[in-house]
């Protein structure tokens, strides 16, 4: 089956390809059962989501709470490595391309 059936232009000079019915229908359809499918899963995706949000945010909240001072310290420690770890592969890529 060929998915485009090819006219010539008005002008008569150049070809015009315009998709037959039968291809746009499938893809619709297909795009349906695919909608069909996916939908519960998302909506399942969302609630446990939203369950561990609310189990899950407390838990981090409190230790932020207690000790502000530690946590951003942990955080700007973290960020320092993750810059530095950046850095040094900035560095050595520059230094396998001067090769």
């Amino acid at each position: 089956m060929v998915p485009f059936e090819t006219e010539l232009a008005s002008t008569g000079t150049a070809p015009v390809a315009e998709p037959t019915t039968s291809t746009t229908t499938a893809r619709r359809s297909m795009r349906e059962q695919m909608v069909d499918v996916i939908d519960p899963l998302q909506k399942q995706l969302d609630a446990k989501l939203h369950e561990l949000d609310e189990t899950l945010r407390p838990r981090l909240e409190q230790p932020v709470k207690e000790k502000p001072l530690l946590a951003v310290a942990v955080s700007a420690g973290v960020g320092v490595l993750v810059g530095a770890l950046t850095v040094m592969a900035v560095l050595a890529g520059a230094r396998s391309k001067a090769e």
